[in-house]
């Protein structure tokens, strides 16, 4: 059972390191995600715009729920991981943290399906709104055993069963879909059956094949610290998955079923930035742990900070250069209006991708109550945000909204990250291209889109994106940063 450690590594080849585990883990992600948005064109061309939107709150209500119960255990079970180096002791640290999280899980199902009458017409006002939540109430427990295995396999570096459990997973997932839409009447509470089934099976294939690490518990002799670990992370997380609730509740309450289905359907275009920023992230928490104690974490830290950030507002602009064709080609016309919400929600991924990096500090310290400050001030800005912007602007209102409230709440975690574990990041790159991205966007849509036609908006993105890759490469790189990398693209080469 050898685990690779990248703090053993030289400075090029961690950056190898975390290039090839963004490609395993994170190209799996981005696989699953792929399956996901192939099955989107399939869902919304066989349901009207609220029946998707309804579907879509009742998917996001899923993630809330298996968010909320895990409440941040997977995060407890990274950190601690590697504050051990001996097996059994490992071993101890999963094993407990499993038991808490079922023992959580099982209990908060059995009360939840009591209420579920109660608390299905409080998430939904749709007919069969108490079927479909007990429904999704069904699969969480096997859910949150996928996330269990899955996130194991990612800390443990075991990549060949983490692809299976990633692009299996959504490769079946997938296919049971497109079965349900040709062969029977598909409909939002089919979609919801089809998803249950799923993850019935990769839930039981999950803890099969993390077996090896899974041990009886010496007592839970550990729960004290993984609990205070995971408890200001697991308030960070529930506020976080509540934020998608927040935002279809609000859209759903001021501009009706018609609005949440455009919304959704945008929301489902901007997510294909998460191919490749889940990809980054599914391999940075692992490695930039790792390396942390190292001299020169520091330097690595600021050259992936550099690379990332121009590659997220890169592909930022080129995927709204395309929404418009694209939304129309995966799901009709009817979702033509959902193109004005890709690019300001697209901007808040992106914003908050980046801040995955400088705010890292916070969970290197230990002191992860810092963070749920960050994410009050999140939700209180959407609230208020959407109170304004949509009576002013609509469905962009909506999207609006989180840009704004995502670039605050980034600020802020970052802010406070540097308080608890100075590090020497380099923002002024950061600040450079996110501002550059924003107004590119908004001369964009606010000028050409509007006075000369959308094919226009696709020039303005190439141009300002080969702008930014020049003076990134020409102003920023070191001249021993740009040989490594020269090295290591002659040695990818061979």
């Amino acid at each position: 059972m050898k685990i690779i450690n990248p703090a053993k590594l030289a400075q090029h080849e961690r950056l190898s390191f975390l290039f090839k585990d963004s490609v395993v883990y994170g190209g799996a992600m981005a696989v699953s995600r792929a399956f996901s948005l192939i099955t989107f064109p399939l869902v919304a061309r066989h349901l009207s715009v609220a029946e998707y939107g309804t579907l879509d709150l009742f998917l996001v209500l899923a993630g809330f729920l298996v968010t909320t119960l895990i409440f941040g255990q997977d995060s407890a079970v990274g950190r601690f991981f590697y504050d051990y180096e001996d097996l059994e002791q490992r071993k101890q640290v999963i094993s407990q943290s499993l038991v808490i999280q079922a023992v959580v899980c099982l209990g908060a199902v059995v009360l939840l399906f009591l209420l579920s009458g109660r608390v299905a017409t409080l998430v939904s006002t749709a007919d069969g709104s108490t079927r479909y939540f007990n429904i999704v109430l069904a699969q969480v427990p096997f859910t949150l055993a996928i996330n269990f295995a899955q996130n194991l396999l990612k800390w443990t570096f075991s990549r060949r069963a983490f692809l299976i459990m990633s692009i299996g997973y959504s490769a079946a997932q997938a296919s049971g879909l497109a079965i349900a839409v040709f062969l029977f009447d598909v409909s939002t509470e089919t979609v919801l059956v089809v998803n249950l089934i799923t993850n019935m099976l990769f839930g039981v294939l999950g803890l099969f094949m993390v077996r090896t690490w899974l041990v009886r518990p010496r007592s839970l002799y550990l729960a004290r610290d993984l609990l205070r670990f995971a408890l200001p992370i697991g308030i960070i997380c529930m506020l976080g998955a509540a934020v998608p609730m927040l935002e279809r509740q609000s859209v759903e309450k001021l501009l009706g079923v018609e609005g949440l289905g455009l919304y959704a359907a945008g929301s489902k275009l901007a997510m294909l930035l998460t191919l490749v920023i889940g990809s980054f992230q599914t391999a940075w928490a692992p490695f930039s742990t790792a390396i942390h104690r190292e001299q020169d974490a520091a330097q690595t830290y600021n050259l992936v900070l550099g690379f990332f950030s121009l590659l997220v507002c890169v592909l930022t602009m080129m995927l709204d250069s395309v929404a418009t064709p694209l939304l129309t080609l995966l799901a009709s016309q009817r979702y033509a209006g959902a193109t004005v919400v890709v690019f300001p929600l697209a901007m808040a991924t992106a914003v908050q991708s980046i801040s995955w990096v400088t705010e890292i500090g916070i969970g290197l310290s230990k002191r992860t109550s810092r963070s749920v400050y960050p994410h009050l001030i999140y939700i209180a800005a959407i609230a208020g945000a959407m109170l304004l912007l949509i009576p002013l602007l609509g469905l962009a209102g909506a999207a609006l909204s989180m840009m704004v409230a995502q670039i605050l709440r980034s600020v802020t975690a970052s802010w406070l990250a540097q308080r608890v574990y100075p590090l020497p990041w380099i923002y002024g790159w950061v600040v450079k291209v996110v501002a550059c991205t924003f107004v590119t966007g908004l001369l964009a849509h606010g000028v050409l889109a509007r006075w000369i036609g959308s094919w226009s908006v696709a020039p303005l993105y190439l141009l300002a994106s080969t702008a930014l890759c020049v003076y990134f490469w020409r102003r920023q790189l070191s001249s021993s940063a740009k040989m490594r990398i020269a090295s290591m693209l002659s040695r990818a080469d061979k």
